[in-house]
């Protein structure tokens, strides 16, 4: 059944509403549990959440990453070239956000997408240098 349904997931990760970006991430993560070789379908739609806006997608889109990278070593290379940088810039962006009543947990601005961020850089910087380089500066802050 996953592999009957994974290209409409695929496809749906890229649809204009953002709920349903989100839910079709949280699809794909089932998916790729269940059948591990789909994984390669979803790396570049996975990379694309990385630069969403919406809270639900981007949390949603971490938590799809991380689990690409367990199962699949072409994915994470290709995170660890592509969307290292972007990473640590949203990362960057989250802890010197402004007050936002929205997502602020006893003056912590989400602290659960710190924690999926931060969770997902372990990953990406085991075993490599230049990507541990370059995430330095954020995790001394």
């Amino acid at each position: 059944m996953a592999r009957d349904l994974a290209p409409e997931v695929e496809r749906l990760l890229q649809f204009r509403d953002p709920n349903i970006r989100k839910k079709a991430a949280l699809c794909s993560i089932r998916i790729i549990k269940k059948v591990p070789d789909l994984a390669e379908n979803f790396i570049n739609c996975a990379a694309s959440l990385l630069k969403e806006k919406h809270h639900g997608v981007l949390i949603t889109g971490v938590q799809l990453c991380a689990d690409l990278c367990k199962v699949s070593s072409e994915a994470l290379e290709y995170f660890r070239k592509k969307c290292t940088e972007g990473l640590v810039r949203t990362l960057r962006d989250i802890v010197n956000s402004p007050y936002s009543p929205e997502y602020d947990i006893s003056g912590i601005t989400d602290p659960y997408l710190h924690i999926r961020l931060l969770k997902l850089l372990r990953i990406l910087g085991q075993g490599d240098a230049d990507a541990s380089d370059r995430m330095t500066d954020i995790l001394a802050q």
